[in-house]
């Protein structure tokens, strides 16, 4: 029987061999055994070997630390690096060095960039007396950059951009809205070659410098200008109405014509905005506005796109925006259910009217495009998600302004046998819950009709309550209302101060 050898790790003790039994025995340190002690010339040889290391890094030539080398376009004075930034026009620039960064951060690139992208200068500048003023005009407002026109792709794109940047925060957009106003009278009128008195241009710098009362200004058109422009023999008389914030129109008296230019000229609105996301603070890294996100200031920004877009109509065929908007619905349905869970009512108002208007211009196009604008019924009935009617009667129990603001969008979303909504409605005992157990009563018919005609046959329409026609309508303004005689379209209502 053979043994098999077993192998333990570790440490193997070399045993001494035969002719090393003479040799010097290890002296044990003390009378248990242990590690032996050195001897005197070995403390000796250690001691001279740790003085000669010693020696050696205390006399040896310092390191030199390694300076990181910048690049050539690093190296530029700032300067120029806000030269090659403005020229490129490419958010990137600025987010590849640290370098980069720091010199085009600062608020006057910020202010060239947000007017830039929200002015619309597709319009060409007719060639006339008073152009080459507007134009220089138009370049001194617009330093550092040098001002060259885009189009709208290029503008898109840039814009697309610029608002997705954390630095592009809502009050900064806020803050331009003055100068942008002054880009947009430069362009469509001193740039048309209109020409004013020195009392009425005088009254028109001071409202653009610092705002006023006063906000219709008198100009003409000549055909010999004349050394003395105070007196003038005017031949065209012409009228600029400034709606601050919003839009300027121009009135052409010789023809009878008004034309109205936007002083915004959004061509997306970014799904941050719409959902209620914190914009941050130029001063703060952490959020600075309301617990909800939907802060008096983004509030006043949605509500001005949505004027200067022109969603402010019931009239069919709708007015669509002079270009093509992105907006995201999904994202607005996710902004109505911020603005229900935090009881913010401006804020759900103008969700709302954004919501219905894009829907039903949207579909407009739709329908026109597949050749069916002749027949004027063709209207695709708009609904709202039931899930918001649920939010309000959770969250703004006591508060019925937010379940009757859902109402007044689309009736015909009420979830008609939902038992949640019913029990609400019968712990109410006032004539709104009446009347709102009535209309999930009547709720099948009601949405078949408002089906068939949405215009006329709906409870609402864009707000309007269509009283002639529906009873439903005739019974919320004589009881809810208490004997209102008519409710008219609430997309002409404004909430921001002019």
């Amino acid at each position: 029987m053979l043994l098999t050898p077993i192998y333990v790790r570790g440490r193997r003790k070399r045993r001494p061999s035969d002719e090393d039994d003479d040799a010097p025995k290890p002296i044990p340190s003390g009378p248990r055994g242990g590690r032996p002690l050195l001897s005197p010339q070995a403390k000796l040889n250690a001691s001279q070997i740790r003085g000669h290391r010693r020696a050696r890094l205390l006399t040896a030539n310092p390191t030199k630390l390694r300076k990181k080398k910048h690049s050539l376009l690093e190296n530029l004075p700032n300067e120029l690096i806000e030269k090659i930034f403005l020229y490129s026009l490419n958010v990137n620039f600025a987010r590849a060095s640290p370098i980069l960064s720091t010199a085009v951060s600062t608020e006057r690139i910020y202010r060239a960039l947000i007017l830039l992208t929200l002015w619309d200068d597709s319009a060409e500048m007719p060639v006339s007396s008073g152009s080459r003023g507007s134009r220089n005009a138009i370049v001194r407002i617009l330093r550092p950059l040098d001002y060259t026109p885009l189009s709208v792709a290029q503008r898109r794109e840039l814009q697309t951009a610029i608002l997705h940047c954390r630095w592009c925060t809502v009050q900064r957009i806020l803050d331009q809205l003055p100068e942008l106003m002054n880009l947009v009278v430069q362009r469509h009128w001193f740039g048309a070659g209109i020409s004013m008195v020195k009392d009425q241009e005088n009254a028109l710098t001071r409202f653009l410098n610092q705002g006023g009362e006063v906000n219709v200004f008198e100009g003409f058109e000549t055909t010999n200008t004349t050394p003395d422009v105070s007196t003038p023999a005017p031949t065209t008389n012409y009228t600029l109405s400034i709606n601050p914030s919003v839009s300027i129109t121009i009135t052409n008296h010789a023809i009878g014509e008004q034309t109205t230019h936007p002083i915004l000229s959004p061509l997306l609105i970014p799904d941050k905005y719409l959902q209620g996301s914190t914009a941050y603070d130029s001063a703060s890294p952490s959020p600075a506005a309301s617990d909800d996100g939907f802060s008096p200031a983004l509030i006043t920004y949605l509500e001005i796109h949505r004027l200067v877009l022109g969603f402010t109509t019931d009239t069919l065929p709708l007015t669509p925006p002079k270009h093509t908007l992105a907006l995201s619905r999904p994202s607005l349905q996710q902004g109505i259910h911020t603005s229900l869970v935090s009881n913010n009512l401006p804020a759900l108002l103008t969700l709302l009217k954004l919501d219905e208007y894009y829907f039903r211009v949207t579909e407009q196009a739709h329908i026109t495009a597949q050749g069916q604008d002749q027949d004027t019924t063709a209207v695709v009935p708009y609904a709202i998600p039931a899930t918001h009617f649920r939010t309000a009667v959770r969250f703004a129990p006591r508060d019925l302004e937010f379940f009757r603001t859902l109402v007044r969008a689309n009736a015909e979303s009420v979830p008609a046998d939902d038992p949640e909504i019913t029990e609400w409605a019968m712990r109410l005992q006032n004539p709104f819950g009446r009347w709102l157990l009535e209309l999930m009563l009547r709720l099948p018919e009601q949405a078949a009709a408002a089906k068939r005609n949405p215009v006329q046959d709906s409870v609402f329409w864009m707000g309007r309550a269509n009283a002639g026609r529906r009873e439903l309508a005739s019974w919320y303004l004589r009881d809810v209302l208490g004997g209102m005689e008519s409710l008219e379209s609430w997309m002409g209502d404004v909430q921001v101060r002019s």
